[in-house]
């Protein structure tokens, strides 16, 4: 996996490189696995958008799967049993762990994002990363393969 952080002058800008990207996608699959985008358009760079799995969307298969299990194990009340471990679980889980771009990473995009400027964060497999490198507008801002 590679995390590559690209800057951009402002925040059209940055949607606009997204597009391109959305576009390259289309004639080459990028598996994206995390985005993060930091604005700094009000002076202080903050988090506008993430692809970050949170906690209900963890949630929710892990109940299921509890419940599934349950019932198989305890009949009815293990049903409900099981779905409400599970799913409290899951979503402790994805709270705790962090499985994409990590927090601190971001919080120093925040930090060190110019006024006006907008930064894109993402996540990809390694051998994908090359053609968002050369973005329209892109300035490399961080770049580091796992």
């Amino acid at each position: 996996m590679a995390i590559l952080a690209l800057a951009f002058d402002s925040p059209p800008a940055a949607h606009e490189a997204l597009l391109e990207a959305r576009r390259l996608h289309d004639k080459e699959p990028v598996a994206l696995h995390d985005l993060v985008i930091v604005s700094a358009e009000h002076g202080h760079g903050e988090v506008v958008e993430s692809m970050d799995p949170t906690p209900v969307a963890a949630a929710v298969p892990s109940t299921l799967f509890g419940a599934i299990v349950g019932a198989v194990a305890a009949g009815p009340l293990g049903f409900l049993i099981g779905g409400v471990i599970a799913g409290a679980t899951g979503a402790v889980v994805a709270k705790l762990v962090d499985t994409g771009i990590p927090h601190r990473l971001v919080a120093q995009l925040c930090k060190r994002a110019k006024p006006g400027q907008a930064v894109v964060a993402m996540l990809v497999d390694n051998d994908e990363a090359e053609p968002l490198r050369h973005l329209p507008g892109a300035q490399v801002v961080y770049d580091r393969d796992d």
